[in-house]
């Protein structure tokens, strides 16, 4: 792993796909700049694990992470914008005020190494599963599983038994 708590959050373009189906792009400074962020790296939609855990534990936990402090919450997946857009809605995190953004050429995996490829699946050069709070583009936590499939450390649950 490159960073850890205390760093600082690599500097990297997300894409994401606007209420008027046009691609906006903008970066880590931009977007997580003098805020108190939660973000969510997930290996791509519509995936069993993401769509039937991760998420949804940040849908129904939202409300709750902005009563504590935290400015937003990004969702990270390495996906076309089209196919985030769709998910977002889709699975309800849009309506819940989360934001869903691309990284569609793995850059942010590559700069946290958290990169994989699971041969045969289609996944390539996919973002490992990890949950970050981040204060002012600082990590101040991250957490992220070992094994695939499982959604354990980066649950809502357990990073809000953490901060609360």
């Amino acid at each position: 792993m490159k960073y850890s708590v205390g760093d600082e959050f690599p500097e990297v373009i997300f894409n994401w796909m606007d209420d008027k189906f046009e691609v906006q792009k903008a970066g880590t400074s931009e977007l997580f700049d003098k805020k108190n962020i939660i973000l969510i790296g997930m290996p791509g939609a519509f995936s069993p694990t993401c769509s039937m855990m991760h998420l949804p534990s940040f849908i129904k936990s939202a409300k709750e992470f902005k009563s504590l402090g935290i400015d937003e919450i990004f969702c990270v997946l390495v996906n076309d914008v089209y196919v985030a857009k769709v998910w977002g809605e889709s699975t309800g995190a849009t309506k819940a005020g989360i934001k869903i953004i691309t990284d569609p050429l793995s850059i942010l995996a590559e700069a946290l190494d958290f990169e994989f490829t699971v041969k045969g699946t289609g996944l390539l050069r996919r973002l490992q599963r990890f949950t970050a709070l981040l204060k002012n583009k600082k990590i101040e936590r991250l957490y992220f599983e070992k094994e695939r499939g499982v959604c354990d450390m980066t649950s809502a649950k357990t990073i809000l038994k953490d901060i609360t």
